[in-house]
């Protein structure tokens, strides 16, 4: 799947003001002509596909000191302030405060800034690290489309939206009286049939317990709960799982982390700088997204019908290779390869094998940064996941959002069962 969200991006700004250079054409372009040279920079099923012609990438190199400051300085700054607060529990990967020895009710930043290959449990640090970056927009929530997509083109198309809220990793803390790390609430909009069909979680803020989730069905009027494992399982029939938001959606302790080794990948994004967040209201900002467009619905566009043609970037970053696995036998995964960013803790692209050991999918996971003017609050946001099953030669195209909200305080009865319940009348 290949670059592209199209609406427009004559908006630039980075740190303080986006000079039009940094949007200028890529520094090389990684094709079937000269595939080698991806040699070290993509996984080997993902490599194979630019050789063959299927993919190719626009890749734009940039200044690793510049790409940090897509976070804000205070991100930064609370990080560095968060060196020797915290360690992992050695029995579930959990997350401790150094002083009390039990779970922190709440953090900003990196928890482990320094975290070193050769310590022990580094892997669980490193996993840390990922999660705390995905809560520093606090909430957010976008519609978006699951477009399935085969050689021929797209099969089956699904339009939904999510809303989510973290209570830690944000950058002030909120009342948390069911002490939970984050909830979501999601609805699909098409195709009709499934119109109203919505899903509730809430993730407890602990080491054991698994997300409670369920699902409501207009058709019938009942919620049902459901068991966290079916994060492993296909959405809707499609080459997606729900377990693929930011490479990885589960908790922490889901899983037993492991360090493989590092190097180097190409990190898919929207943006190589922050896009300017619209003020909504006192506690909404708008941002505007140019949409991620594949070969499909491109006439003309060289490739495999699920590439990204428009938009993506393509940028070279050290990566941490991570191991994951999770010991719940009704999760259907086994071993899960995962490439995660040295510095921003990303995970850019991830390997999946099914429970018998062998490889089947794999997923490249792109992002997209967005700032307040000032460039005070930067926040950094799932945008879009390339999901390709190798072995059925199907892929997904998920995300891909117009427009995105960044929420900092939703209504205290927003995330509730009596919400979900309501969502289409």
């Amino acid at each position: 799947m290949k670059r592209t969200w199209a609406l427009a991006l004559g908006l630039a700004l980075s740190i303080g003001a986006v000079t039009p250079a940094m949007a200028e054409d890529p520094t090389w372009v990684l094709d079937s002509n000269n595939w080698q040279q991806g040699k070290d920079l993509l996984p080997e099923v993902v490599l194979n596909r630019v050789k063959s012609g299927d993919y190719s990438y626009d890749v734009y190199d940039v200044d690793p000191a510049k790409f940090k400051q897509n976070y804000s300085q205070a991100f930064w700054a609370a990080s560095e302030a968060n060196a020797g607060k915290f360690d992992v529990d050695p029995d579930t990967c959990g997350l401790k405060d150094v002083k009390t020895g039990k779970v922190p009710t709440y953090y900003y930043g990196l928890p482990f800034p320094n975290v070193s290959k050769d310590e022990k449990f580094a892997a669980c640090k490193m996993a840390w690290n990922f999660q705390s970056a995905n809560g520093m927009g606090g909430g957010q929530g976008a519609s978006f489309t699951l477009n399935g997509i085969d050689s021929s083109g797209e099969f089956k198309r699904i339009k939904l939206w999510l809303h989510t809220l973290a209570y830690l990793g944000r950058p002030k803390p909120l009342e948390n009286p069911d002490e939970l790390r984050g909830t979501t609430l999601t609805n699909v909009l098409e195709p009709l049939d499934v119109d109203g069909v919505g899903g509730l979680t809430k993730r407890s803020n602990d080491w054991e317990s698994q997300d409670k989730s369920w699902f409501f069905v207009p058709a019938t009027r009942r919620v049902r709960r459901v068991n966290a494992a079916t994060r492993s399982d296909p959405v809707a029939g499609l080459d997606i799982f729900s377990d693929d938001l930011n490479c990885y959606g589960g908790k922490i302790e889901y899983y037993k982390w492991e360090l493989a080794g590092e190097g180097k990948i190409l990190a898919p994004v929207l943006e190589t700088f922050p896009i300017p967040m619209k003020k909504a209201s006192e506690t909404r900002w708008d941002v505007e997204i140019p949409y991620f467009k594949g070969a499909y619905e491109t006439p003309g566009a060289k490739g495999i019908p699920w590439l990204v043609v428009e938009n993506l970037k393509m940028v070279p970053r050290e990566v941490w290779i991570l191991h994951g696995q999770s010991e719940d036998p009704y999760y259907n995964f086994g071993k899960v390869i995962m490439y995660m960013d040295k510095v921003m803790y990303r995970i850019w692209w991830k390997l999946v094998h099914n429970r018998a050991g062998e490889y089947f999918y794999n997923a490249m996971c792109a992002y997209q940064f967005s700032q307040t003017p000032d460039g005070s609050f930067k926040t950094v946001s799932p945008n879009m996941v390339v999901g390709v099953n190798d072995k059925t030669n199907r892929a997904c195209l998920a995300g891909r959002y117009s427009s995105l909200f960044i929420e900092e305080n939703y209504p205290s009865d927003y995330f509730t069962l009596r919400t979900l319940t309501r969502l289409s009348d």
